[in-house]
């Protein structure tokens, strides 16, 4: 047992090195795809990538100066020419909201065309484009043809139709020229435009990198929604303890939240959701999960983490959530970026206060430590590369799930110590501490099981009831060290003497119950007869005393119960003690 217990913390620590070394290995694989991939941007609404070869090469960002016409939906009428219309040029992936054109200030709310001139090598070979969610409806031309679109673009928010709808959009261009006209409006949100990057690359290599985005998106949110139910499973086990619940809760939105992100639902075509859900699912799961952690941590470190921050933090995370339900997107998505700065903030409070309880030698604090470390660096990188500071992509996700795993495993550790201790206390509340056997109240626990198996079966119990003769003189006599010998003595050679299945127990004093199931009385008295022989023998010797011992014994009638049985014991008993002790004697 003891090998046992501690074989499966040990495991489960390896199990957790591995998840984060995994997850270190994909952090530092993308950083290092990002850093070392050859960057080219447009300059002028145009991108020259002649020297590149497009059916190798990962997706290309087409990022940098396109050429912007605001308030206006024009096209081009070929790649040589230019559009005979006021322009300026707008670096993407940006938001257009509060940026200049012509010296007016842009706000979010109206209608543009973006355009941009991209020269390749000549290449037969099928090409695509990998479309993000861009805010919020659009129509994407490829050299005058369109190709895809998303919503329904308009001059006015009446006619306007919002809706998220990434994708990949296959076209050929045997020459090597493209002219990509991307015409966008929005009413419906607080930001709009090309909020990531559209890429380029062919067919093939587009469907293998979407490939590798669904498979690290499912396997994330399977992690997620896995341990949920884990944690579901343990808190209905243990209803009494609420980190189990509160991580289930946490792992649910984090899970919903990398679905919803990750855009795997679209991309898969799997489930449709309207325009208004998605934005709701998406600002939801981050709003909840930050009080959800919080309180974690505070159950889990209350001398660390104070009740009062820990009810400011659910609060404002409450007034943003109930924003988000009430009010319409285009109202409620104006507060996000102050939500952003707020999770910061609680985000280092939360560091520092886990800091200080690795340095006070929490149980766990370290390790959760580590997690939050990377989650906090994970985050500051998502919220830099949102600002377009840096450009390593997002890993908040890994970072998440790195921290959830280390809160699974604390909480998967504290249940299994929970639940051992409560094994122990539960084996000594039905035990006796002197003789180690079972207690009167863990006698009638395990009886329960074998009576139910002799009604079904319509078969006999015998109860032995066993009394050591002049206890009390004994104890008078030899002091109560003797007496306490006895008795522990005793029960070991009603161990050795008795079946495995037998049942003996202490039941008070210096009286003793053995229950013998599937035993008549002519058996049980045998059994007696050698018990108290050896009772004798033994016991007699140790001490260089005479102990002896009166035993009673009854067998079950059709359908009586222990308590009628018993009490015929005991009159057995009685009588034995009467007919001068020292004896068995059988109920009538």
């Amino acid at each position: 047992m003891a090998n046992k217990t501690k074989t499966l913390p040990l495991i489960s620590v390896a199990l957790l090195g591995l998840c984060l070394f995994i997850l270190l290995v994909s952090v530092v694989a993308e950083v290092d795809t990002t850093f070392y991939q050859e960057q080219k941007v447009a300059i002028n609404g145009k991108l020259d990538l002649k020297t590149l070869d497009i059916t190798n090469s990962q997706p290309i960002p087409l990022s940098g100066e396109w050429e912007f016409y605001w308030q206006q939906l024009v096209l081009s009428d070929n790649f040589a020419t230019d559009i005979d219309a006021p322009h300026t040029l707008l670096k993407t992936p940006s938001s257009w909201e509060n940026q200049t054109y012509f010296g007016e200030t842009m706000s979010a709310a109206g209608f543009a065309t973006y355009r941009l001139r991209v020269e390749l090598a000549p290449n037969k070979e099928l090409l695509a484009l990998s479309v993000p969610v861009i805010g919020t409806a659009y129509r994407l031309y490829v050299n005058q043809q369109l190709i895809d679109q998303a919503g329904q673009v308009a001059s006015n928010m009446q006619n306007s139709r919002p809706e998220y709808s990434p994708k990949i959009v296959t076209f050929s261009a045997p020459e090597g020229q493209l002219d990509i006209v991307l015409q966008v409006s929005n009413y419906h949100l607080a930001w709009s435009g090309q909020w990531f990057p559209i890429k380029l690359a062919s067919a093939d290599i587009q469907s293998q990198a979407q490939l590798k985005k669904i498979i690290r998106s499912v396997t994330i949110a399977s992690i997620f929604f896995t341990m949920a139910v884990l944690s579901l499973f343990h808190f209905a086990l243990r209803p009494s303890d609420l980190l189990p619940f509160l991580l289930a809760l946490s792992c649910i939105c984090l899970g919903l939240r990398e679905v919803e992100t990750s855009q795997i639902l679209y991309i898969t075509e799997a489930i449709s959701l309207s325009f208004n859900t998605a934005i709701r699912l998406n600002f939801l799961t981050f709003y909840l999960a930050i009080p959800l952690i919080t309180s974690y941590f505070y159950l889990s470190y209350p001398n660390e983490y104070r009740r009062w921050p820990v009810m400011f933090i659910c609060v404002i995370s409450g007034l943003f959530s109930i924003s988000t339900i009430v009010t319409s997107p285009v109202i409620f998505s104006k507060f996000m970026l102050y939500f952003q700065y707020f999770a910061l903030c609680v985000l280092l409070y939360g560091l520092c206060m886990i800091f200080v309880a690795a340095y006070r030698g929490r149980t766990g604090a370290r390790l959760m430590a580590l997690g939050s470390l990377l989650l906090f660096a994970l985050s500051i990188n998502d919220i830099l590369f949102s600002l377009r500071i840096i450009n390593t992509g997002s890993m908040a996700g890994l970072g998440l799930l790195s921290f959830a795993l280390c809160q699974n495993y604390l909480t998967y550790v504290r249940f299994i110590k929970d639940s051992r201790d409560m094994q122990t206390f539960s084996v000594q509340a039905n035990q006796d501490p002197l003789t180690l056997l079972l207690n009167r109240r863990g006698l009638m626990e395990a009886f329960k099981h074998i009576n139910t198996e002799q009604r079904e079966n319509s078969e006999h119990f015998t109860v032995m009831l066993i009394d050591f003769d002049h206890f009390k003189r004994l104890n008078d006599t030899l002091g109560h060290d003797a007496g306490d010998l006895v008795l522990a003595q005793g029960s070991k050679i009603m161990q050795d003497v008795i079946r495995q299945k037998d049942l003996a127990a202490r039941w008070g004093g210096e009286e003793f119950v053995i229950i013998l199931p599937n035993t008549n009385e002519k058996g049980a008295k045998i059994l007696a007869e050698k018990l108290r022989i050896k009772l004798s023998n033994d016991l007699s010797e140790l001490l260089k005393h005479k102990i002896t011992a009166s035993v009673g014994v009854a067998q079950s009638l059709e359908n009586e119960n222990f308590s009628d049985c018993l009490k015929r014991a005991d009159q057995a008993l009685y009588l034995a003690k009467e007919s001068g002790r020292n004896r068995v004697v059988l109920a009538s």
